[in-house]
């Protein structure tokens, strides 16, 4: 089971609350239910526990979520991928302002949070930083999106 740290007045993390965590203008405008189940609900209290509540901490300033939490049919509709860990709740698209891809890549690597995978997008695919948790073992995967499509292993040397 992941590790919690359960917040008193109900929100999934310190810094985090539901609506961000599962709001989406495509399940609105298409009339979409994007509701977590409770299992769900675990593991986004898990995601803000051991990774979106630390690296706020560590950076010291806001982290926007600009994607988290996908039911299947929402995932299907964005053309998300077939195994993506935004369907269970384990992972998050963010963005935080003054920083690209790159440089929450390198925060992230600068502290002891776990994560499964870390997949930076070039500016061209959203600019955001990708970053899942899994609830058997963390790979600490690193990839680079670049601009032209697909994924390759993230060059630390950049």
């Amino acid at each position: 089971m992941l590790w919690l740290i359960p917040m008193p007045d109900g929100r999934p993390g310190e810094f985090f609350s539901w609506k961000e965590l599962t709001s989406s203008a495509t399940a609105s405008r298409l009339g979409m239910d994007n509701t977590p189940s409770n299992e769900q609900k675990v593991n986004l209290k898990a995601l803000c526990s051991m990774v979106l509540d630390p690296l706020r901490r560590h950076l010291g300033k806001p982290v926007r979520v600009t994607s988290g939490f996908r039911t299947e049919a929402l995932n299907k509709a964005i053309k998300g991928s077939k195994t993506s860990a935004h369907r269970y709740g384990l992972a998050a698209d963010i963005k935080v302002t003054g920083l690209d891809a790159h440089a929450l890549m390198e925060a992230v690597m600068l502290t002891d949070i776990p994560f499964d995978q870390a997949i930076a997008y070039a500016p061209g695919r959203g600019g955001h930083l990708h970053i899942g948790l899994s609830t058997a073992h963390n790979r600490k995967q690193t990839l680079w999106a670049p601009k032209g499509g697909g994924y390759e292993k993230y060059d630390f040397s950049k």
